[in-house]
């Protein structure tokens, strides 16, 4: 049901409200309930860091869940239920005010400084790269990606025995990073990580493309929780897999299978500890920060371009769903 109210809901404001970036207000209404900063929720792709959290502190109440799964819960709070902390990323909490505004509802207001940061990339077993730079050396490589998707790799010279190209940004509809990888993909098609809807509406060869990157790995095909695990338990699935560096160095000696790429434009997920102001979760934030940080993350005052706003990602995730 959730699922569901996050489609129509999504479709709603992706309609009637995006058009630039500055066309939603947030922050009306009464002031937020106060946080439980007993109960954490965590994003899938943290649970790994939600785990050593725990770990630390027993008194803690700690829930796994997609990210977007936990945006479409908490948009359908009532006002004035206490919501839990929320370790995501960027901008997902003002991701969850905007579609409560919408819907009416009063912004949660949670929010936080950002903990640690990782860039977007893309992993793929060795040799890939090289044939993809040869045949499209003067296109970016998530616009050469989404164009060669399901195409043969001998056609682009590779090996015969690769089959066809098959990149997957990951379930996102669901997916926190997936959606995030979604919109570094994006940013590699339109060339500039700073975009809105009004960029991609203009192009007519854009809708093809993302139907390309969409549908040649089908979910059933990824079975692991990210593209990359996939990658790791079936390469016959999937043979470029969004990922973050953080992601990578968290598979150890197993990561030496594969070569990574960060490309140009760049783009950087940054994890925050979400909660109203009024909380206090101090000694949370240093626990998140070391493991965070001890998981493979880096500082966020590496970041050099940031998602989109919280208005385009949302027009994104629509996009995606519709692109079905």
């Amino acid at each position: 049901m959730l699922t569901a109210v996050g489609l129509i809901v999504g479709a709603l404001f992706l309609r009637r409200n995006v058009i630039d970036d500055d066309d939603v207000v947030v922050g009306q209404g009464t002031e937020p309930p106060a946080a439980d900063v007993s109960e954490l929720v965590c994003i899938t792709e943290l649970a790994g860091v939600c785990d050593a959290i725990g770990a630390a502190q027993s008194e803690l109440d700690v829930t796994v869940e997609d990210g977007l799964v936990t945006l479409d819960r908490l948009a359908a709070l009532d006002d004035g239920v206490t919501p839990p902390l929320w370790l995501t990323v960027q901008p997902f909490p003002t991701m969850l005010d905007e579609l409560r505004t919408f819907e009416g509802g009063h912004p949660l207001g949670l929010g936080g400084d950002a903990l640690a940061a990782t860039p977007l990339g893309i992993a793929a077993p060795t040799g890939r790269f090289e044939v993809l730079s040869a045949a499209c050396a003067d296109a970016r490589t998530w616009r050469c990606l989404g164009d060669g998707a399901g195409r043969q790799w001998s056609e682009l010279d590779g090996d015969e025995s690769w089959k066809t190209v098959r990149p997957a940004v990951g379930k996102a509809d669901r997916s926190a990073v997936a959606l995030a990888s979604f919109a570094a993909a994006v940013a590699g098609y339109l060339g500039t990580p700073t975009y809105t809807r009004s960029s991609w509406d203009a192009d007519p060869d854009f809708t093809s493309w993302v139907r390309r990157l969409r549908r040649t790995v089908p979910y059933t095909s990824l079975s692991g929780t990210t593209p990359l695990a996939t990658m790791v338990q079936r390469s016959s699935a999937i043979d470029m897999a969004a990922t973050t560096r953080a992601e990578l160095e968290a598979l150890g000696t197993a990561a030496e299978r594969f070569e990574a790429k960060y490309p140009e434009p760049a783009m950087w997920l940054e994890v925050v500890l979400a909660a109203p102001a009024e909380a206090e979760p101090g000694a949370l934030t240093d626990a998140a920060t070391t493991a965070l940080t001890d998981a493979g993350w880096s500082s966020p005052g590496d970041v050099t371009a940031a998602v989109p706003s919280a208005t385009t990602m949302l027009a994104l995730r629509t996009l995606w769903q519709e692109a079905r």
